[in-house]
């Protein structure tokens, strides 16, 4: 795999291989001088990254996904054409100024390196606390609409799953088990990568939700804006980019939702070291040992994201 990857970098650099036809049927591209991935690890907020690019401007959404080995078409109606196997030394250099597409890329260090000899790369790398993950994959997988269209095997999925573990605590069980060994690791040495910008979901949300006049400070917006050569936006100026994205699971409560879904049972589950080791390594503190957790929702600000949501 590796000699096939560095041989199929050599061929690009020699221009024997032909990608203009990786992305078809796309619209003009924005004005902007890069062009900018929207990466993360699975359901860690990728198209509230694609939103927010999208809501800042001078970047147009290709319309497709982009995987380590492959690239889905993106169609309006949230459904997917069947996966070309494109890999991503392909595609990434198919990529052209001016656009923006979202992304499940496993770190190469190939990769990265033809990432940084390329004057107009960006990468944004949204990582969120694998507890929460575990969260967002049980509503996307067995209660978004979005789910089901995407790919005609989702639906068989949903099904099959549902009747393997009736209940949400099973299910919640079953992603927790699963997690650590989905490959997630394959991501984690973006978390660090000089080819990419590394933001938190949780940091990027509290800013985007925030309202209070008397709050000037963004520096997750501010340090992307000043990543991507753009002109800094207020979070008023953005609320564009919150519930709008292709798998948004519409829950108002985004952070720290793990707290109170989560059966005693399944924060022993998160205590095993596998998971806890991961939850360390993505840079959020480790489950504490005994009792039950406790999150206070702060429901002023619940209500005031769900009003905002209702403008939009």
């Amino acid at each position: 795999m590796v000699e096939h990857r560095l041989e199929l970098f050599r061929e690009i650099a020699l221009g024997t291989i032909q990608n203009q036809h990786v992305f078809v049927d796309i619209p003009l591209a924005g004005k902007s001088s890069s062009y900018v991935i929207c990466n993360s690890i699975p359901k860690a907020g990728t198209y509230l990254l694609v939103e927010l690019v999208k809501a800042l401007g001078n970047h147009v959404d290709l319309s497709y996904h982009t995987y380590t080995s492959s690239i889905n078409k993106v169609h309006p109606d949230g459904s997917f054409d069947y996966e070309r196997a494109i890999p991503a030394p392909l595609w990434a250099s198919a990529l052209r100024p001016g656009y923006l597409c979202a992304s499940h890329t496993e770190y190469c260090p190939h990769l990265e390196q033809y990432f940084l000899g390329r004057k107009e790369h960006k990468m944004l790398f949204i990582v969120r606390d694998p507890r929460d993950l575990v969260i967002s994959w049980v509503d996307f997988v067995y209660h978004s609409a979005a789910y089901a269209k995407m790919r005609k095997w989702n639906a068989f999925l949903r099904d099959a799953g549902t009747e393997a573990y009736p209940d949400d605590a099973s299910k919640i069980s079953s992603c927790i088990t699963a997690l650590p060994q989905s490959g997630i690791q394959n991501f984690m040495s973006w978390l660090d990568s000089p080819a990419c910008l590394t933001v938190r979901f949780e940091e990027l949300y509290s800013e985007l939700i925030e309202d209070d006049p008397s709050v000037v400070a963004f520096p997750v917006l501010d340090s992307i804006c000043d990543y991507l050569d753009l002109p800094r936006k207020s979070p008023s100026k953005l609320a564009g980019a919150l519930g709008r994205g292709l798998t948004s699971s519409g829950r108002i409560e985004k952070i720290g939702v793990y707290r109170h879904r989560m059966t005693p049972d399944h924060l022993a589950l998160l205590r095993d070291e596998t998971f806890q080791k991961l939850v360390v390594e993505c840079g959020y503190k480790p489950t504490p040992p005994g009792g039950k957790l406790r999150w206070p929702i702060r429901n002023r600000v619940v209500r005031k994201i769900g009003e905002r949501l209702s403008l939009l």
